[in-house]
């Protein structure tokens, strides 16, 4: 709790940084750090059960971005790394989820997607790869037999990409529809989820039949992609479909159920995963009073429950009273000071 600009987003951001690797409020991390400075260090204690991990961070912020993480002191790889605390955030910004560009969403699907299964960074990785290449071929006007080394690969990888999302944006609707359901209450309304991809994939659960398809897509849209200087089709392209009765919901819905939304389709990640880790991870509200109002407010903490830390700001000293009897503590934010203003229920 605290005013504007005193310094309560950015603790959460630190936070989630330290798990993430990513802020919530800024794409690029030089935004972070004090002006002037380029390099900057975060470390933290975090516990599973009765397992204690130590995390530290040490960034330069670059040009280019060099990061070396560690794990109780050894170094590790950022897949290892960000297996172990991931950290979910509620923000303003999870409107762009709603109405931004596809690429939000298609990023909320793979991070879904890697911590339910770090290999799929692998395949993810491979497909960006074989994309630049032929993207490259692309523009450097490349014969088709180069084209065509270049083609197997994307295809095999972009068939790895789609029947992963495919199955797990099935996950996450199933997910999805039972948070929503918690967080709309009796105000409940309905809402889709769907991995979009082309029309021409009929049949996005095997592998080897949407290889093939994209092999021959690329064979026949060379002189096109050519033209364009860059590939048309592939995983690059698609989107996490957000409908209700049949249209696109940032046109129907109000901005009160479109935070709503936005809420569960985060929460909705978090459930799968906590599901099948069996173990709960922290959630953050940054600035709970322009994102959810009071009913809202109490469903999501109800939703949430005891089982796992839930971090909310607010400038409001009337929060304690949304979120019910069941909140602990209360921690006064003011610039570089934060102390422990009030212990309740214990």
């Amino acid at each position: 709790m605290g005013a504007n600009g005193v310094g309560k987003t950015s603790l959460l951001e630190a936070v989630t940084v330290l798990g993430n690797l990513r802020s919530f409020r800024a794409q690029n991390l030089r935004r972070v750090v004090r002006h002037g400075e380029t390099v900057f260090r975060l470390s933290g204690i975090v516990a599973s059960g009765d397992h204690l991990q130590r995390l530290e961070q040490i960034v330069e912020t670059g040009p280019p971005l060099r990061r070396r993480l560690f794990v109780d002191g050894a170094e590790v790889d950022v897949e290892h790394y960000l297996q172990i605390f991931p950290v979910f955030a509620i923000t303003g910004s999870d409107r762009d989820l709603i109405s931004g560009e596809p690429s939000g969403r298609r990023a909320l699907l793979d991070r879904f997607l890697f911590l339910l299964g770090p290999v799929y960074l692998s395949d993810l990785r491979t497909y960006r790869r074989a994309l630049q290449q032929r993207n490259a071929a692309l523009r450097s006007d490349a014969d088709d037999v180069e084209l065509g080394s270049w083609e197997e690969a994307l295809a095999a990888a972009a068939a790895r990409v789609v029947t992963a999302r495919t199955r797990g944006g099935q996950i996450l609707d199933d997910r999805f529809q039972e948070v929503l359901s918690a967080l709309a209450g009796k105000d409940r309304f309905e809402v889709e989820v769907e991995y979009r991809k082309e029309p021409w994939i009929t049949d996005p659960t095997e592998a080897k039949k949407v290889e093939e398809t994209y092999r021959q897509r690329y064979n026949e849209t060379r002189t096109r992609d050519r033209l364009m200087r860059y590939t048309v089709d592939g995983p690059h392209r698609h989107d996490l479909s957000l409908r209700t009765d049949g249209r696109g919901i940032r046109d129907v819905l109000s901005t009160g159920q479109t935070k709503v939304v936005a809420a569960a389709l985060k929460l909705a990640t978090l459930a799968q995963i906590e599901k099948e880790r069996r173990e709960n991870f922290p959630v953050m509200v940054d600035d709970v009073d322009a994102e959810l109002d009071d009913s809202a407010l109490a469903r999501l903490v109800e939703y949430l429950g005891n089982k796992r830390q839930l971090f909310l700001s607010s400038t409001s000293e009337e929060l304690t009273a949304a979120v019910g009897p069941d909140s602990r503590r209360i921690w006064l934010v003011n610039g570089s000071s934060v102390r422990q203003e009030a212990t309740l229920n214990e």
